[in-house]
């Protein structure tokens, strides 16, 4: 007779999982021996080696949660857990999570995760034989890799995950809702990695899922209804439906939408209860508004006084007055929230001294009062304030509407006079009649901060904001890794960083994100020196925040520095400050130096409704690339081309963050400072390949603007994209605007002129020229320049994958194809060129052996060294025509991006001039096979309708023309 194991664990896999041995070996480890383990999906070899694991073919679904049906339908275990086969299991997980069901008898039990490496976090005991009922806050524990089912509970109520979505919430939460008896465990049973959280369903489908969830915890457990409805109203995905789903979407959801709890509603800022009657009540065209005012205008909308017996203040958006909509819908109660910010706290002399701002949103704070007090259970000691004037926090505050210039305030606290306790700081702010208060919570500038001030322990961290204690005795501890222990900078503007520990590296290493930069470090007197200068490509680094590391750990800052930090530092075009965490990691932080009237809807507001004095115009041209991210594309190929032709005329290029390099006799300024406002008013010309300027931006008479634009267009653009639930939306006037100050457009061939003019209701001259960034693909130095900046060997065959963004994605960085796979599958023929779409830079990691060259500084140049260019619906299919060189288009998305996402001008199955592929292998075969004769009628074709002008001399054409 065979006896069932007490536990099954599914393990899913769908051949890509980096960890999975690491995973499998801590589920061989574990101290419950009775268990069994199914790996559902494509194991590797090791895998089928092991005699303890089931191996189940993958099911029909191709995603985790398919898997994990199919896993959980083969197992025989009394209970039933599901690892991630991207983390690790503690030893002993199982066997905690399966004694505690043993014991209590319970339906389900719960442990925690930590983060692999990092520090252990403190927590209460045990909670046995709980549930959701009692304890709402079971709901957020949404993780299935933490828990273990009874198999009798889970069969008895159906439970299964939701295909097509790779989150676990539609399983853990009905369980927490349906289960009798909940066990939560103060035990570890998951080691997590990090960025290995599954990657998030659409908007849509993930709410639909939420949805559904709801009916059942409506079902069966009405009294949690109100506490599910309320997280689902919060979701991030309701905003992102609301805010971008097609409408029709919408119309399907509301009847569901429509049993949200009202209270639960009612919690909401107005904008979201707006929405959310509209498509309740099937007001699409009032939505649809609605969506471009929030897009576009309501940075610049604040409250307004409302009601004619009961003054009230209500927030100014669209329908106010639409006597369809009830009142209180408008009512701006749960929008004017405190917003109370700890932005430095140092110590010196026996005394903290603090600084941070207060005010209540949306509400002017010229006005306003402000009170402080420390708070340690029922006991407060209040604060005397002074008020500072703090402008950066109107420039920061993301809106133009209200001034908060006047919300600074500054404490001092006797360390050595505060009673024993756990001291909090408290604010609260009266403005407009409106009196707000509560904890006042960490300044996202000011970074996490823990230190000793005499007995007492200062802690600074972003949700607790500032709190005060006793400081517990200080234990002895080996080696922490490298100590900084000072800090300057160089007459160059360089940062320079002293220290101790960490001797066994000879580098320093500053990383954000998937880039990272090294730097040597080097003995000095028995520590070390490291200067953070130029990157190995000449630049500045970028903005952002980098971590300081050497050898692999993290760099920490010296207590006494943690206490008195060093001031932020000008260099260049950026602002350089230094943060650090709880455990006093060091953080390098960098942002363009921009003055608080320089930045922010405010100051822009403040310079558009300036007077302006008029001046005469210099010989001057103002370049912009891509809003002043690149020397690179049409402006560049002008700019030069104007050099050659009149060098009297003065070149001065946009840079948003110092990340390229110009060539000598060009002059660089920081987009959106007074240099640049001063350059685009006093120059005579102005050449841009994006639509906008800064929303300050007024044209001086007699000023040539030449728009250049940057791709023939495959997806619809501007007025064409407006039913695009993704796209940009820009009111009509601002358009209208914008394209009113263009004085010629350059068009890169016939196709594109039309389209052009529409799209951007654009009736002034045309300068059909095709487009001059193309003009390089015609000088064969210039490729074999590129291919050796490349270090592309001769004989090899250069293949350029050049994706197009999606709209929808960009908060979800990401290639379309697996690069890494699809590099090692062409062999050391190829070199495979990965270059991530511009707004992708910095956030997509390019796995080896393929070649990162997404910050190679022009695209022109590495069309002109590829050898075959497989994109997708980048316009830069269009320029590679006029090489006659390959092109493959890898399309696995082609429906969703046509249809909902943005649309196309032309049909691309039928005029693409290459082979369209849907998978990894079909890209491969066709790169392998390299037949591309069926494609050269169409290619032909296709080139002679989309580049009959390039000639290698647009840009010649388009500088006669500004001199004209």
């Amino acid at each position: 007779m065979t006896v069932s194991p007490r536990l099954s664990v599914v393990v899913p896999l769908l051949g890509d999982e980096e960890h999975i041995e690491e995973c499998l070996s801590s589920l061989r480890d574990q101290t419950l021996q009775d268990m069994e383990v199914l790996l559902v999906g494509r194991p590797g070899a090791d895998a089928v080696r092991d005699p303890n694991v089931t191996l189940i073919p993958p099911p029909g679904g191709s995603d985790t949660s398919a898997a994990r049906n199919a896993g959980a339908a083969r197992a025989t275990g009394a209970y039933l857990a599901f690892a991630d086969p991207a983390a690790v299991v503690p030893a002993d997980a199982y066997r905690r999570l399966v004694e505690a069901l043993d014991a209590t008898g319970s339906d389900l039990a719960c442990g925690r995760a930590a983060r692999l490496g990092g520090r252990p976090l403190r927590t209460s005991g045990d909670v046995l034989r709980t549930r959701a009922r009692r304890d709402p806050g079971l709901l957020d524990d949404t993780a299935a890799a933490t828990k273990a089912f009874r198999r009798t509970f889970w069969d008895a109520h159906g439970l299964a995950f939701r295909e097509g979505i790779e989150e676990d919430f539609p399983v853990t939460v009905p369980a927490q809702a349906l289960s009798r008896s909940t066990d939560v465990l103060a035990e570890v049973v998951c080691l997590t990695r990090p960025h290995a959280c599954p990657r998030p369903a659409r908007p849509a489908d993930r709410l639909a899922a939420m949805l559904e969830v709801a009916e059942t915890v409506a079902r069966h457990a009405e009294d949690l209804k109100g506490e599910y409805d309320r997280r689902l109203a919060e979701s991030d995905a309701l905003a992102a439906v609301l805010d971008h789903a097609p409408l029709e979407t919408l119309a399907e959801l509301a009847p569901r939408l429509a049993r949200l709890d009202p209270e639960a509603v009612g919690r909401l800022p107005a904008l979201r209860r707006l929405q959310l009657f509209l498509a309740v009540h099937g007001m699409a065209e009032e939505l649809a508004g609605l969506r471009e005012f929030a897009e576009t205008r309501l940075r610049d909308h604040g409250v307004v006084r409302a009601g004619l017996t009961r003054r009230r203040l209500a927030m100014d958006y669209p329908l106010r007055h639409d006597r369809r909509l009830p009142a209180h819908l408008f009512d701006a109660e749960r929008d004017l929230e405190l917003r109370a910010r700890v932005d430095d706290v140092r110590h010196a002399d026996g005394v903290l001294r603090v600084a941070g701002h207060a005010y209540i949103a949306h509400l002017d704070s010229r006005r306003s009062r402000v009170e402080l007090w420390l708070q340690a259970g029922n006991r407060r000691l209040p604060l005397p304030v002074r008020r500072i004037s703090r402008p950066d926090v109107t420039a920061d505050s993301r809106q133009s509407a209200a001034c908060h210039d006047e919300s600074g305030f500054a404490t001092e606290v006797d360390a050595g006079a505060l009673p024993a306790g756990r001291w909090a700081l408290h604010a609260r702010v009266r403005a407009r009649g409106v009196v707000r208060s509560g904890r006042v919570t960490g300044g996202p500038d000011a970074g996490e901060r823990v230190f000793r001030a005499g007995a007492l322990q200062v802690a600074l961290t972003r949700e607790r904001g500032l709190v005060l204690r006793e400081a517990a005795p200080v234990e002895a501890s080996g080696d922490l890794g490298p100590l900084v222990t000072g800090v300057g900078w160089t007459e160059a503007g360089e940062l320079t960083l002293t220290g101790a520990g960490g001797g066994h590296t000879d580098r320093i290493t500053l990383e954000r994100g998937t880039e990272a930069h090294s730097w040597p470090l080097r003995p000095h007197d028995g520590g070390w020196t490291a200067v953070i200068g130029r990157t190995a490509d000449g630049l500045p680094l970028a903005r952002g925040t980098w971590r300081v590391l050497a050898g692999g750990e993290r760099v920490r800052l010296a207590e006494a520095l943690v206490a008195d930090p060093p001031a932020p530092h000008r260099s260049g075009v950026h602002e350089v400050s230094l943060r650090t965490d709880k455990e006093s990691g060091l953080s390098v932080v960098v942002r363009p130096a921009l003055a608080p009237d320089e930045r922010g809807p405010y100051a822009t507001r403040r310079r558009r409704e300036a007077p302006r004095v008029r001046t005469a115009l210099r010989e001057a041209a103002v370049f912009d690339s891509y809003g002043g991210g690149q020397y690179s594309c049409n402006p560049r190929a002008v700019s030069e081309e104007l050099a050659r032709r009149d060098p009297d005329v003065e070149r001065i290029w946009v840079t948003r963050d110092g990340q390229f390099a110009v060539p000598p006799g060009v002059r660089t300024v920081l987009y959106g400072s007074r240099e640049h406002e001063e350059a685009l008013h006093t120059s005579r010309y102005v050449v841009a390949n994006r639509r906008t300027q800064p929303g300050w931006y007024g044209k001086p008479a007699g000023q040539l603007y030449v728009q250049t634009w940057h791709g023939t267009p495959l997806k619809r653009l501007a007025r064409d994209a407006r039913d695009m639930p993704y796209a940009q939306k820009i009111p009509e006037e601002d358009l209208a605007g914008q394209v009113a100050t263009w004085d010629v457009l350059v068009s890169p061939n016939p196709f594109s002129t039309p389209i052009l003019r529409r799209a951007f209701g654009y009736d002034g001259e045309v300068l059909e020229s095709g487009y001059p960034r193309n003009d390089v693909l015609f000088r064969p130095e210039a490729r074999e320049r590129a291919r050796r900046r490349l270090g592309v060997p001769e004989g090899r065959r250069a293949v350029l994958y050049a994706p197009t963004w999606r709209d929808d994605e960009l908060d979800r960085p990401g290639l379309p194809l697996d690069a890494g796979r699809v590099a090692a599958a062409l062999g050391g023929g190829d070199v495979l060129l990965v270059r991530a779409h511009y707004l992708m830079a910095g956030r997509t990691v390019i796995p080896a052996p393929a070649i990162d060259v997404t910050k190679f500084p022009d695209m022109a140049e590495l069309l002109a060294a590829a050898d075959v260019l497989v994109t997708d619906y980048s316009s830069a299919m269009f320029d590679f025509a006029c090489t006659g060189r390959p092109m493959i288009f890898f399309t696995p998305d082609l429906e969703r991006y046509r249809d909902e996402v943005r649309g196309f001008y032309l049909d691309v199955e039928a005029e693409a001039p290459g082979p369209l592929v849907r998978t990894p292998d079909d890209l491969v075969g066709v790169l392998a096979a390299a037949d591309f004769c069926p494609y050269k009628e169409r290619y032909q074709d296709f080139a002679g309708r989309y580049c009959p002008w390039d000639d290698g001399h647009a840009s010649a054409r388009v500088v006669a023309r500004m001199l004209a």
